[in-house]
C-alpha cells in the first residue's frame, strides 16, 4: 500500500474509507471510515461542508491517534433523497457480508463509547 511507503518515509497518512473493515485487515496505520455510496468517500460533490467535516476528522485522527490500526467512524448519514451518487451498478441493499461488516463496526463503535471492548 501507498500509505506504508509514506509512513516509512515519516509522513502521517490516514484512509478514508468505506469499508474499514479490510482496512483493519490490512493494517492500515489510521482509518475514518464513512458510511456513504461507494465512490463518495468525502461525500456529495459541491457539498462542502460534510467534505471539510471528514478532512477534520482525518487531521484530528493524525493527531490524537494513539497508535497504529487505530479506526474512527464518522457519524455522517448520507441524505438518501438525494440517490443521483447511486449508480445501476450499487445494489439497493447491501450485500450480506458488507451488511454483517457494517453490524460488526457499530457494535464495536457502541461498545468503545460504553468503554467495553470491541466484539
Amino acid at each position: 500500500m501507498l500509505a506504508r511507503t509514506f509512513e516509512a518515509a515519516g509522513m502521517s497518512t490516514v484512509l478514508v474509507t468505506m469499508m474499514p473493515y479490510w482496512a483493519e485487515k490490512l493494517g492500515v496505520p489510521r482509518t475514518v471510515g464513512v458510511e456513504f455510496p461507494y465512490g463518495h468517500p468525502l461525500g456529495q460533490a459541491g457539498d462542502r461542508q460534510t467534505q471539510m467535516g471528514i478532512v477534520r476528522a482525518a487531521l484530528v485522527m493524525v493527531a490524537e491517534a494513539k497508535g497504529p490500526g487505530e479506526i474512527r467512524e464518522v457519524d455522517l448519514v448520507w441524505p438518501h433523497e438525494l440517490s443521483e451518487a447511486k449508480r445501476d451498478w450499487q445494489p439497493p441493499e447491501p450485500s450480506p457480508i458488507i451488511k454483517m461488516m457494517l453490524e460488526q463496526r457499530r457494535a464495536a463503535r457502541e461498545a468503545a463509547e460504553r468503554g467495553g471492548a470491541s466484539p
